[in-house]
């Protein structure tokens, strides 16, 4: 796939990592950039510590290698304990091997590392400021950079589905990957499988038509909704959160625009953290519910002076979203996203109600251990995460957007591309161009979708696991989908 996809993560942390914005990812996966230093590789001594620490699955080891390594404004931003609880679920995927030192980036040092569990190759990178580590970001290793001899292209979706099936059968057999995998070109399924347990407590198999969380992905329908009302006239992007949201009472509500909550740039933050895990969980089945979460809280900027991921901003859309439609969010995500695009088994349901086919998540974030995920989710789904869909749903969402079903072609451009410009000045005659990709994840939660809108392939990974389950298997797949 030689088109460059645009890959627009939107991603629901939970309680127990999440943190202010801008440290929103301890460790993260990034678009591949080219590096500017010409410096010769060097193996950083802070990278070799890491690695050690890493593979010894040791927590307090852990935890003294982020106090000790970690500057101390780094740590403002984000405290110790959901760093070591990030780097816990790094260690998860090891035990690691450093197959060399990379050339260091703009912000510091990088290694070419290989996970023994998966054999995933990866580039590990340090973020520095003059005091210390700032963070650790993980990306899939370039083209430059593979070694391994399965890397590159494919001669056709056959083999890519062939390479498919053994690498996430070998995944699963360590118990690195369970959920579902579907490739599609221009609707066309060509690979599905589903692999692992949906509940382990009863031996019950994940399927093809198994609803797993989709975390943020739920955002990408609160756009089409948003999209939805401005088509129709009943709000403008730019209009301020009081003039809709009367009686809502957030700091600068006033100057903060539906554009702003989009985009994140509101200044609002997040939904976690500590009132989040004081809170009890059974409380959480409205929006409004979300509102004490956040709505004391000081902006963490001016609105539109920068962009931080918001949960808070997306739980604001929902409301918004319920006062000009009438109806409650996960009824608005019925009629108007799923009815169309004909998803017959997506939907924001309660943790608590009965559901045929869900899979229940599985964390090593809470405890020893791998444990069910239920004490980290709201009783029930918001506007900024945490709906259940199935791959099939998703590819008919697929369907729907690049047909323009849901809203006009020049709003499914909107929802598809730039989000800070105005939709006619970015539609284009024809089929949408380039591509886009959504994502989400949080404790037993990993899914992505991957568009590419000008070759017409489609990449769909469901995980009922920890991050980066999904997305590790999806950086793969799109590597080995033949050049378009």
């Amino acid at each position: 796939m030689n088109k460059k996809l645009v890959l627009v993560v939107v991603v629901l942390f939970s309680a127990l990592f999440t943190a202010p914005a801008r440290a929103q990812v301890e460790v993260e996966t990034r678009p591949k950039q080219k590096v500017a230093s010409q410096a010769p590789a060097v193996l950083d001594a802070r990278i070799t510590r890491l690695l050690s620490v890493l593979n010894s699955g040791d927590e307090a080891g852990i935890r003294q290698f982020v106090v000790e390594s970690f500057s101390a404004e780094a740590l403002k931003r984000r405290p110790v304990e959901p760093r070591v609880a990030r780097l816990k679920d790094l260690a998860a995927d090891g035990p690691y091997e450093l197959l060399r030192p990379l050339a260091a980036g703009p912000d510091g040092p990088r290694a070419l590392i290989r996970s023994k569990k998966s054999r995933e190759t990866q580039e590990l990178m340090l973020e520095l400021d003059p005091h210390g580590i700032v963070s650790v970001q993980l990306e899939a290793a370039g083209p430059e950079s593979e070694t391994e001899a399965d890397g590159g292209p494919k001669a056709s979706d056959q083999e890519a589905a062939a390479a498919t099936e053994a690498h996430v059968a070998r995944l699963a057999a360590s118990q690195a990957f369970s959920g579902v995998v579907l490739m599609a070109r221009k609707g066309k399924v060509f690979f599905e499988k589903a692999y692992g347990m949906a509940n382990e407590d009863f031996d019950v198999p994940n399927r093809l038509d198994t609803k797993f969380n989709i975390g943020s992905i739920n955002k990408v329908f609160t756009q089409i909704l948003v999209a939805q009302l401005a088509q129709e006239k009943k709000l403008d992007l730019d209009d301020p959160i009081a003039k809709i949201l009367t009686e809502l009472r957030i700091p600068s509500a006033g100057t903060i625009t539906v554009r702003h909550l989009v985009t994140m740039s509101s200044g609002l933050g997040d939904i976690f953290g500590e009132k989040y895990q004081a809170t009890s969980k059974e409380n959480l089945r409205k929006l409004s519910d979300f509102v004490p979460l956040f709505a004391d809280q000081p902006l963490l900027f001016a609105p539109g002076a920068r962009k931080e991921y918001s949960n808070a901003g997306y739980v604001v859309l929902g409301l918004i979203v319920e006062k000009l439609t009438g109806l409650d969010y996960a009824e608005a995500v019925s009629q108007h996203v799923c009815r169309i695009a004909g998803m017959t088994d997506t939907g924001v349901y309660e943790q608590d109600a009965v559901t045929k086919n869900r899979a229940t998540g599985y964390t090593r974030r809470v405890g020893p251990g791998r444990r069910s995920n239920i004490y980290t989710l709201p009783a029930r789904a918001s506007s900024a995460g945490g709906g259940y869909s199935t791959a099939h749903d998703l590819l008919r969402l697929d369907a729907a957007l690049r047909a323009d079903k849901l809203v006009n072609h020049e709003w499914t451009g909107w929802v598809l591309g730039d989000k800070d410009a105005k939709p006619a000045a970015q539609s284009v005659p024809g089929p949408h161009r380039g591509g886009f990709g959504f994502a989400g994840g949080s404790p037993g939660v990993n899914g992505v979708v991957e568009m590419n809108l000008t070759g017409g392939t489609t990449i769909i990974v469901l995980s009922n696991l920890d991050p980066p389950s999904a997305e590790s298997v999806a950086r793969r797949l799109r590597s080995w989908l033949p050049k378009d």
